[in-house]
C-alpha cells in the first residue's frame, strides 16, 4: 500500500467526528511527522466530510468498527490494517491508538524522540505499508524514572506510561498510582499511634519499635484501620487505579524492622519468608475491596527483608508485587553474575526473581541505572541493563521502573541514553545494544558520535570487580590510565562539534563526567585542585545541574569535593528526602 510517492499522495487522514481529543491529536501528529519526512502534507479531516478517496483512519471512522479484533489484547494494544484501499490505525483504547500512530512513524519514517531537545526521522520520497500488524506490550507498566522523561511529549512518543509522566487526556492519559512507594506509615502512622497503641507496630527482639518500624500485620485492629484508610484513599482519588500498601524503607537504617510477634512469625515461618505476612495482608485487602472497586490494583514490595518469595502462598491477580534489585552488582547482568558466583548477590536475586515469577501474575521490577552517591561518576551499566531487561521479558515480568538521577537538574552519567535505551527495550525494539547506542549517539551528539561511543565503551570494557550504586572514584575500575584515556577521547569529541551548538552542549555535559572523575581523584595537596573545582561548578551551573550527590545541595557537594579526596568524607551529611508522588 503506497501512501506517498514522488511528492504525491492519494490519501486523506480521517478520524470520527466523535473522536476523542487524544485521537484527534494523534491524527495531527501523524500528519505533522509524515510532512516533516516527505514534505507531503496529507489532508486531514473528520468523517463528517464526504469520502474523497483512499483514507488513513486514525481510530474507527466512517461508522466501521474493527475494535473486536483487539478483544483478546490489553487496553494499550493496537493494530495497523489495510481495508480495501484504506489504512486503519486503531488502539483498544485512545492511548493505544496514539501508540499505534507513533509505532507507525517509528517503523515507516524511523521517527525517534531521543530527548526533549532532539528528534530524528528519515527524509523519504516513498512510504509503503508492507503488512498488517497487531502489537501489544510485553510490559504493561513502562516507567523511565528520570525527571526529563516525565515530560508528556517524551513519555507519549516513547510509549511510556509512567505514573509521574505529564500525560494529559490529549496525550493518552495514564494509569495513575496513589502513593506508589513505601506506604505503611502513611496508612497508619507510628508518630500518631505508637504511644497509645504500641501493639500496632513491629515487635523486634522482644520490644515494640516506634522508630524504623513496620506494621504488625497479624493485628486485627491494624487491618481494620488500614482497610478504612485505603478505602478513603480510593474514594478521594477516583482518577487513581493503583494504590500502594507497602513496607516502609527508613532510608539509611539497615536494621531489623519486620514484626516478629508470635502471630506474624507463625505466618512467616509457615511460608518460609517474611514476605508471607505482607502478601496475606494485601491479599485480604484486595478481596475486601474487590466488589466495590473491581478495577483497583494494590501494589506492594518484595524488598530487602521481604524479597524472598513465600512458599504455598499466591498473590492475588490484582496485587502487584514489585521486586527491587538494589543489592545486586551492576558490573555484570543478573544472569552473568549468578553464573560467575553461584553464592553471590546476583545469584540470590535471580533465585528470588525466578521464584516470584512463578507465583505472581503481576510481577514488577524496580531497577536502577546510576551511582546515587556520585551522579556524574561514570556508571557503565548499559550492557547489564540491556541483558537484564531481556531477562525480565523472558520470564514474564509485567512492569519495569528504571530509576536514574530523578533530581530536577538531572544530567547524571549518560542519563538521556540510558532513558532512551530503557524506553526502546520496554516497548518493541529488538535490535542489539550497539545498534541502539549508535542510533542515539548519531542523533544526539552529531559529528562527535564515534568519539562518544568510544568514550562509552571505554568504561563498559574496563569494568573491574563488583559495581554498586554507591561507589566512589577510588573504585578499582578507575585507574590513572583509564582516566587519561577518557580525557583524550572526550576532548577529541568536543573538538568535533560546533561550539555553542546543541551537540556541543550535549558533549560538554558528558565531558563533565570526566572532569568530576578527574578532580575528585586528585590529591588534596594538588595546587590546581581548588581552581578546577571552581571551574567545574561554573559549568555545572551553566548546565542547570542541581545535584551531584543524591538529595544533597550543591553547596554541600562543593565543600565535600574541596575537603575530601574522592569526595568520600561527608561529615554532617544530610538528606533532602523529597518524595515524588
Amino acid at each position: 500500500m503506497i501512501i506517498i510517492e514522488n511528492k504525491n499522495t492519494k490519501y486523506h487522514i480521517c478520524y470520527s467526528k466523535d473522536a476523542s481529543e487524544c485521537v484527534r491529536y494523534s491524527s495531527t501528529e501523524l500528519q505533522k511527522y509524515l510532512y516533516k519526512s516527505t514534505k507531503v502534507c496529507i489532508p486531514l479531516f473528520s468523517d463528517k466530510c464526504p469520502k474523497r478517496g483512499s483514507e488513513i483512519w486514525v481510530g474507527n471512522a466512517r461508522e466501521v468498527d474493527y475494535s473486536y479484533l483487539l478483544d483478546d489484547y490489553s487496553d494499550e494494544a493496537f493494530l495497523i490494517k489495510s481495508i480495501d484501499d484504506n489504512l486503519l490505525i486503531l488502539g483498544k483504547s485512545d492511548r493505544g491508538t496514539m501508540y499505534g500512530v507513533y509505532y507507525f512513524l517509528n517503523k515507516y519514517i524511523n521517527f525517534r524522540c531521543l530527548s526533549n531537545d532532539t528528534e530524528i526521522f528519515s527524509k523519504l520520497d516513498k512510504i509503503e505499508v508492507i503488512n498488517d500488524e497487531i502489537k501489544d506490550f510485553a510490559f504493561e507498566h513502562r516507567d523511565v524514572y528520570w525527571n526529563f522523561a516525565f515530560d508528556g511529549n517524551y513519555a507519549s512518543k516513547n510509549m511510556l506510561n509512567s505514573n509521574l509522566a505529564d500525560l494529559s487526556v490529549r496525550k493518552g492519559g495514564r494509569r495513575k498510582w496513589y502513593n506508589f512507594h513505601h506506604s505503611f506509615a502513611d496508612l497508619l502512622s507510628p508518630e500518631e499511634n505508637f504511644d497509645a497503641h504500641p501493639e500496632y507496630f513491629s515487635l523486634v527482639d522482644g520490644k515494640r519499635k516506634k522508630e524504623h518500624t513496620e506494621l504488625c500485620l497479624s493485628n486485627e485492629e491494624v487491618y481494620n484501620l488500614v482497610l478504612t484508610k485505603l478505602k478513603s484513599w480510593i474514594k478521594d482519588n477516583p482518577d487513581c487505579t493503583v494504590f500502594s500498601v507497602a513496607q516502609d524503607e527508613w532510608m539509611g537504617h539497615f536494621e531489623k524492622m519486620a514484626c516478629e510477634c508470635e502471630n506474624c512469625k507463625k505466618i512467616d515461618d509457615l511460608h518460609g519468608s517474611q514476605s508471607a505476612s505482607i502478601i496475606k495482608f494485601v491479599n485480604r485487602l484486595e478481596r475486601d475491596i474487590k466488589d466495590e472497586y473491581p478495577n483497583v490494583l494494590l501494589h506492594t514490595f518484595a524488598y530487602q527483608y521481604s524479597r524472598k518469595p513465600p512458599k504455598d502462598l499466591i498473590p492475588n491477580e490484582n496485587v502487584i508485587v514489585r521486586l527491587t534489585n538494589i543489592e545486586c552488582s551492576w558490573s555484570k547482568s543478573i544472569e552473568e553474575g549468578a553464573l560467575e558466583n553461584p553464592n553471590g548477590r546476583n545469584a540470590k536475586f535471580l533465585e528470588d526473581l525466578t521464584g516470584w515469577s512463578k507465583i505472581a501474575k503481576r510481577l514488577y521490577i524496580w531497577d536502577y541505572a546510576v551511582n546515587y552517591r556520585n551522579y556524574l561518576l561514570p556508571f557503565p551499566c548499559l550492557r547489564s541493563m540491556y541483558k537484564n531487561i531481556m531477562l525480565y521479558k523472558k520470564i514474564g515480568v509485567k512492569g519495569v521502573l528504571m530509576e536514574g538521577n530523578f533530581s530536577f537538574g538531572g544530567k547524571g552519567y549518560l542519563d538521556e541514553l540510558k532513558a532512551y535505551l530503557s524506553s526502546r527495550l520496554l516497548t518493541f525494539d529488538e535490535r542489539s545494544l550497539e545498534e541502539i547506542v549508535k542510533e542515539f549517539c548519531d542523533g544526539y551528539y552529531g559529528k562527535a558520535s564515534n568519539k562518544v561511543q568510544e568514550y562509552i565503551y571505554l568504561f563498559e570494557d574496563n569494568i573491574k570487580g563488583d559495581m554498586w550504586l554507591y561507589d566512589d572514584a577510588d573504585h578499582e575500575m578507575f585507574t590513572d590510565e583509564l582516566v587519561e584515556k577518557a580525557e583524550e577521547i572526550i576532548k577529541d569529541a568536543l573538538s568535533l562539534v560546533e561550539e555553542n551548538g546543541k551537540e556541543y552542549k550535549h558533549v560538554e555535559e558528558l565531558f563533565l563526567t570526566y572532569l568530576y572523575m578527574y578532580i575528585v581523584r586528585l590529591p588534596l595537596e594538588d595546587k590546581s585542585r581548588d581552581n578546577l573545582i571552581d571551574v567545574f561548578f561554573t559549568k555545572v551551573n551553566e548546565h542547570g545541574i542541581t545535584e551531584l550527590f543524591e538529595r544533597t545541595s550543591l553547596e554541600f557537594s562543593k565543600d565535600v569535593m574541596k575537603k575530601s579526596r574522592y569526595a568520600k568524607d561527608r561529615d554532617n551529611w544530610y538528606s533532602l528526602y523529597y518524595i515524588m508522588k
